[in-house]
């Protein structure tokens, strides 16, 4: 039963291989040349800036993605009519909605700003109110992109051209991040981000034409019974897509006020590693595993599809894991500067609860495929409220790090939850699951605390290598098995 399945999660973690690696090489030389030019306070406002971007793409794109790609594959490629009612449905509402919200932060710009980056550490950098707003107005273009378009190519099957028109949008974006910074230094940071936006959108409008007409794509339109199916599900991933980028923007704001903005600069570094490796642990579960239960439902072929993702998941990101812990004090300067190096302290406290995470995020995936939304909203919402509320208890005692031991223990909360209803399915090879999960809990485990104490370095790289080794062996075992 594993091995067949495995080998499609195989070979469904390879398909958006090719973006992962133009983002990753790209997003390392960008934010090593921001490191660089910038500093740590630099990164922090930027950092800032970014978050405020993911929140104004979650509140004004209403989550609805996922809900038009759900309703497209219900509906199915031969009623174009009712598709188009869907599509126009979900276009109108999300420019409307993210109209709506760029009025609303003009208007409240001043309050907004010093919500996000406090009004006297705004006072003493370059950065002019004009420039924060330019990475405002690269919502409504995100939204376009991420929020609409993104969803016509998974739901018309076309995840080659998203992958096409991806690559071209980061690499384009990198050189004129690159040449803007150059220029306009810190300034010109918030306004690349208005220009990686509107290539993002320029790149997908060339390409989505290959799946439907954009006559059919951009056409304003109201259906109430497709609006209410995409409601089910947006409301759902709204609040939960919301609630994440809020919750960073809420102790980010902690920090600063603590520390200072060198600080939030520190602390980016945890957070853009684990934005950097994450995708390829988690391409296999929209790839493969999210159609693939939202075909079966909650079913027995269902759950062999969450336990096959789950084992490869938590395996790779074991290896992955164990290999940043064991070259982490080489990583963050070659990354960024040697001024970011004190943020290697952080790391292995984030990557122990990113073990958790890993363990937990197939079962969000697996309860969005079977449109279990209060699950699934519980399930994000526990996260954001448990991670804000550790984080804030855990910084006078620890500093910096009770961050991501906030996060951490939110991480390690919500595994528990998704091992125990795991456990109480006892389906079959559930006591093979467990030991792989327990066994990978256990090598993260030493090496975090190795990490963490600088001790025994040459045990930490044989423990990186050995662990490397036998994933790799398992996923050739996986592709090579018999389908």
């Amino acid at each position: 039963m594993a091995e067949p399945l495995l080998k499609h999660h195989f070979r469904a973690f390879f398909a958006g291989g090719i973006l992962s690696i133009t983002r990753l090489a790209t997003g390392f030389v960008r934010i090593k040349y921001v490191a660089l030019v910038l500093g740590t306070a630099g990164v922090g406002f930027l950092t800032q800036a970014t978050q405020l971007q993911l929140l104004g793409i979650s509140i004004a794109s209403l989550s609805m993605a996922t809900g038009v790609i759900n309703r497209m594959g219900a509906i199915g490629p031969d009623n174009r009519e009712r598709e188009g009612r869907l599509l126009s449905t979900a276009f109108t509402v999300q420019t409307a909605a993210s109209l709506t919200l760029l009025a609303a932060a003009v208007l409240f710009s001043r309050p907004l700003i010093a919500a996000v980056f406090g009004a006297d550490t705004l006072a003493h950098s370059p950065v002019s109110r004009l420039d924060i707003l330019a990475v405002v107005f690269s919502v409504p273009l995100s939204v376009v992109a991420s929020g609409y378009l993104e969803a016509v190519f998974f739901g018309g099957g076309r995840y080659d051209l998203y992958v096409r028109a991806s690559v071209w949008a980061t690499v384009l974006g990198f050189l004129s991040t690159l040449a803007i910074i150059a220029v306009w230094r810190l300034p010109g940071a918030f306004w690349s981000v208005f220009v990686s936006s509107a290539l993002l959108m320029s790149a997908f409008v060339f390409y989505v034409r290959r799946v439907r007409p954009l006559g059919d794509l951009f056409r304003a339109g109201f259906d109430w019974p497709e609006a209410n199916a995409l409601v089910r599900f947006s409301v759902a991933v709204l609040v939960s897509g919301a609630l994440v980028p809020t919750a960073r923007l809420w102790v980010n704001g902690r920090v600063i006020a603590a520390f200072g903005i060198d600080a939030n600069g520190l602390l980016a570094v945890p957070f853009a590693v684990n934005a950097y490796y994450t995708p390829f642990l988690t391409n296999a579960l929209w790839g493969r595993m999210h159609p693939a239960v939202t075909r079966v439902g909650a079913s027995l072929e269902g759950r062999r599809e969450l336990t096959a993702a789950l084992r490869m998941t938590v395996g790779l990101a074991t290896a992955a894991i164990v290999a940043i812990l064991f070259l982490k004090d080489l990583l963050v300067p070659i990354a960024y500067s040697r001024a970011f190096l004190p943020a290697a302290r952080l790391l292995p406290m984030q990557l122990f609860g990113d073990y958790f995470y890993f363990v937990a995020f197939p079962f969000t995936v697996y309860a969005l495929g079977i449109s279990r939304l209060r699950v699934y909203l519980a399930a994000w919402v526990g996260y954001a409220v448990v991670a804000v509320l550790a984080s804030l208890a855990l910084i006078p005692m620890f500093g910096l790090v009770g961050v991501p031991a906030g996060y951490a223990a939110s991480n390690v909360l919500g595994a528990a939850v998704a091992i125990g209803w795991l456990a109480s399915r006892r389906e079959d090879g559930l006591a093979a699951t467990l030991l792989m999960l327990a066994s990978g809990l256990a090598v993260v485990s030493i090496q975090s605390w190795l990490a963490w104490s600088g001790q025994l370095f040459v045990l930490q790289g044989a423990i990186a290598v050995v662990t490397g080794l036998v994933v790799l062996a398992s996923l050739w075992r996986a592709r090579n098995a018999p389908a």
